[in-house]
């Protein structure tokens, strides 16, 4: 008897045990069940609103009263909408209010984005997005120029890059076939180094990182980064632009132009795109942007084919100082050059003195500058 009965003790605990279990997993499943339920109770977004003002591809200013206008589909009834510049929310409108006024910061060149979500009963949702562009409200202030000091330039070199370190300048040379980097001597104008770039190459904007030196290429996708000391041959990368023109170094990142009137911001371990920066002045894009050099906090380009050179706030993309250099070479020496190509194109900053380097593509001279 007392056998029979711890059997049927065990039966019954077992069966307990297993009702436990089976109610565990039951709620368990009800939890999951409760969570899936969650994540389709979102909204449900529909096509409920658009933007009146501004269209696309309207210009405005800086510092502008920007008058923001939304439309909605009266089959759908807004609670309230958010308002959204560059991913910045800027308000919160009510169920009667489409308009709101927007002084634009002094933030961003050319493509800003404007974004408005509407909220409707029955967790229903309508979204609309803008873009627009957006120049500067001032025109750029001249700036003049002292010369200190000529020297000779080599007039082989088709420059693309100039840098200058401690008495060394450092030279990109282009023309397929005749591409160069150079080391030079600039007091006693003496070559130190020079590597030749294989022929299907046309070299082009340098700067110099660290213990290392960058070049870019043309068309060739290609950037060649060298011992600084010794032009051994470190790496290479590819980029994403169809052109390579100039080359910067800006603290922890590298600049890049590529004629256009964009400015990119790279990772120099990678060369990857960190941040794209339009150009504009208060006329518009600033294109045709070619060898870079940073200069206490701003990105001083040459502006090809022409004899400007524009001085760029590195993060809005304004253009707000630009020197003009049309005299630097006598008739006699400009008539000598290519007047198709063989223009101003060169900036390398001299920081202990705060002078400026600038030459052009087969000039004879370099010429020591200071801005006033």
């Amino acid at each position: 008897m007392p056998y029979l009965y711890y059997i049927l003790l065990s039966l019954l605990l077992l069966s307990a045990c297993q009702g436990e279990k089976k109610s565990k997993g039951d709620q368990n499943q009800i939890t999951v069940d409760s969570a899936q339920s969650r994540k389709t109770t979102g909204p449900k977004y529909v096509k409920s609103v658009q933007f009146v003002y501004p269209m696309k591809f309207d210009t405005c200013r800086f510092n502008e009263e920007l008058k923001i206008v939304y439309a909605n589909n009266k089959h759908y009834k807004i609670d309230s909408a958010h308002l959204f510049f560059n991913q910045k929310q800027i308000a919160t409108l009510d169920s009667a209010t489409r308009e709101f006024v927007f002084k634009i910061p002094k933030e961003k060149c050319g493509t800003n984005t404007l974004k408005v979500i509407a909220f409707h009963p029955n967790n229903k949702c309508g979204v609309a997005t803008q873009s627009f562009i957006v120049k500067p409200d001032k025109a750029p202030q001249p700036l003049q120029y002292q010369l200190m000091k000529t020297y000779s330039h080599a007039t082989d070199a088709s420059t693309q890059g100039l840098v200058y370190i401690d008495g060394i300048i450092y030279e990109g040379t282009g023309i397929k076939g005749q591409s160069t980097l150079r080391k030079i001597d600039l007091e006693n104008n003496k070559t130190l180094a020079m590597l030749g770039l294989d022929s299907q190459y046309f070299g082009e904007g340098i700067t110099v990182y660290k213990d290392k030196i960058y070049q870019l290429t043309w068309t060739s996708q290609k950037a060649f980064v060298y011992d600084l000391a010794s032009f051994t041959l470190l790496t290479t990368f590819d980029y994403s632009m169809e052109q390579g023109w100039g080359l910067t170094t800006m603290g922890d990142k590298l600049v890049m132009s590529d004629g256009s009137h964009n400015l990119y911001h790279l990772d120099p371990n990678l060369f990857s795109v960190v941040k794209t920066v339009e150009v504009f002045d208060n006329k518009g894009p600033v294109t045709n942007l070619n060898e870079l050099e940073y200069i206490n906090g701003y990105i001083w380009a040459n502006e090809w084919l022409t004899d400007r050179i524009v001085i760029i706030d590195p993060e809005s993309g304004e253009v707000v100082q630009d020197l003009l250099l049309p005299n630097l070479l006598t008739a006699s020496e400009r008539a000598k050059l290519d007047q198709n190509d063989d223009v101003l194109n060169g900036i390398a900053y001299n920081e202990k003195k705060g002078t400026i380097y600038i030459t052009g593509k087969h000039w004879p001279k370099l010429f020591e500058i200071k801005t006033k």
